[in-house]
């Protein structure tokens, strides 16, 4: 969802308020409008699919999420150990945001990044009740994650990067944040696989995603293809792009 600059600088606004100083990290407002570029429709042959609104939060808490998108060992196979500092990248309203948080700590971070205010409530309220103290809220753009360069072990997007309305800025973000070993996860619904009942929009294949990431300066260094509907990809820098 694309913002104007004037809910912008009321959202930043918002956010200074509601989490106090150094809670949360948000884009400066007032360079926003000269410097956002123009957002896409379609991104190397694929059409970009509307991101979902936060009225919607519901359907990311649904009562069979788990057994659909089994997100317990899809969050295993993530082998993520205390002290490393991740991201969950369109994070929403914390479904696996806080279980990594935990996996993390004492001594490693969770930066949660969204671009809708509301999720931000949802986070430092989820955050409170689950008793996490290493959780970082993020303001993002939609072309910028406003993350720190060069401290993220991992950064995680399940099901949000098909909705990036600029994939090619959001990716170069993204690999300027990772340490030179780190790693983005994409976790997908199989486009292939025509049982999967999701709007087609929502979903990728394989073979897409590994060419708008290899094509963006990163390789295909993982796979695991035992999720119930989704592809689950690592890629790490290239280091000859």
């Amino acid at each position: 969802m694309i913002m104007a600059p004037f809910i912008r600088v009321i959202l930043a606004g918002f956010m200074a308020l509601t989490f106090g100083k150094g809670a949360a990290i948000s884009a400066e407002p007032e360079k926003i409008a000269a410097s956002e570029p123009p957002a896409v429709t379609e991104f190397m042959g694929r059409t970009v699919a509307q991101t979902m609104h936060s009225a919607g939060a519901n359907w990311l808490m649904r009562h069979d999420r788990e057994q659909e998108e089994a997100g317990v060992l899809m969050r295993q196979k993530l082998d993520l150990k205390p002290g490393m500092v991740i991201c969950d990248m369109g994070c929403g309203n914390g479904y696996h945001t806080f279980p990594m948080a935990k996996a993390v700590a004492p001594d490693g971070k969770v930066y949660g990044v969204e671009i809708q205010e509301p999720y931000l409530k949802m986070l430092d309220e989820g955050a409170k009740k689950n008793g996490v103290t290493n959780f970082i809220p993020v303001l993002g753009l939609t072309y910028d994650p406003k993350l720190p360069e060069g401290v993220m072990d991992l950064i995680l997007l399940v099901d949000v990067y098909h909705e990036f309305d600029h994939p090619a800025e959001m990716l170069a973000a993204m690999r300027r944040a990772l340490k030179p070993d780190g790693v983005l996860v994409f976790v997908e619904f199989r486009a292939e696989d025509a049982s999967v009942p999701i709007k087609p929009e929502h979903k990728m294949s394989k073979a897409q995603l590994t060419k708008e990431l290899t094509g963006n300066g990163f390789k295909l260094v993982k796979q695991f293809d035992e999720l119930p509907w989704q592809h689950m990809m690592w890629f790490g820098k290239n280091a000859e792009h």
